[in-house]
């Protein structure tokens, strides 16, 4: 499937969950449990990504420059906001399920590279990579307890984000002892993974609360291709061997917010 069409596909099933529980806030007002029915509301997030895995030439051989370009636990703290909705019923023995989405703007950016290590060029880049990961989107069943105006649960299900990684080629100038960009490629990919997750909420009324929230999001490992890609910034500069660039991302996100609750639930 190309790369817009998967991007497209991920988004429309996380916007078509929001959308799908947007559509159960619109039924008829509830009766007198304040932990059922449906509820949206906004959150301040803070997350941070993790990004690991290994490079290697297009034709999937190793190389000291193709590894030197791996990412090795590149880390990055970012912040952001969100919106949630969801429907929650009460079963019989009291305990309380539901389904819920939501969906971040957290704006995740790493970057790495492959540096000279000897010579003249010593410290100067022979490619660099920048790692994107703008959004991230869940969609969670959950399950929790209530001790009076406490809600505590846990989470999980399905997890939803995209990554965009962008690859710089620098050649070695022999009149300036320095490397100089020569071109750039992109590619992205879209990545499904799972979520987990816990947290509490407490009632502040008939129909807002707070939220506190932990979730640990974890993607499977995906390939970015760069057909351009050199043997290196010097000699091997004209040695068009491309990569393979393979990496796994997870996030672990905070989440505070204020949840209002569309009339009392049944």
């Amino acid at each position: 499937m190309p790369d817009n069409q998967r991007t497209n596909h991920a988004r429309a099933i996380s916007h078509g969950a929001l959308l799908a529980l947007a559509a159960m806030c619109t039924g008829q007002a509830r009766a007198e449990d304040p932990w059922a029915g449906p509820y949206a509301g906004v959150t301040a997030v803070a997350s941070r990504s993790v990004i690991s895995g290994a490079t290697t030439r297009a034709d999937g051989t190793a190389g000291n420059n193709s590894r030197g370009e791996s990412a090795q636990n590149l880390r990055d703290d970012a912040s952001g906001l969100g919106v949630h909705m969801g429907i929650r019923k009460r079963l019989e023995s009291g305990l309380i399920v539901g389904l819920e989405a939501d969906l971040a703007r957290l704006g995740h950016q790493a970057r790495n590279g492959n540096y000279i290590d000897s010579g003249v060029f010593l410290g100067q880049p022979s490619a660099t990579l920048q790692y994107d990961a703008p959004w991230l989107a869940t969609t969670r069943l959950l399950a929790g307890w209530p001790l009076g105006d406490v809600l505590i649960y846990g989470t999980g299900g399905l997890a939803f984000s995209s990554e965009k990684v962008a690859r710089t080629q620098y050649q070695a100038n022999a009149l300036t002892s320095l490397t100089e960009f020569r071109f750039s490629e992109t590619d992205r990919q879209n990545r499904i993974g799972h979520a987990l997750g816990a947290g509490v909420q407490w009632r502040l009324g008939r129909l807002w609360s707070l939220r506190a929230e932990y979730l640990h999001t974890r993607f499977r490992d995906e390939t970015f291709r760069f057909a351009d890609a050199r043997g290196g910034a010097q000699g091997s500069y004209t040695d068009v061997q491309g990569r393979l660039v393979e990496n796994g991302l997870h996030m672990n996100t905070v989440r505070v917010g204020v949840t209002y609750a569309f009339g009392q639930g049944r």
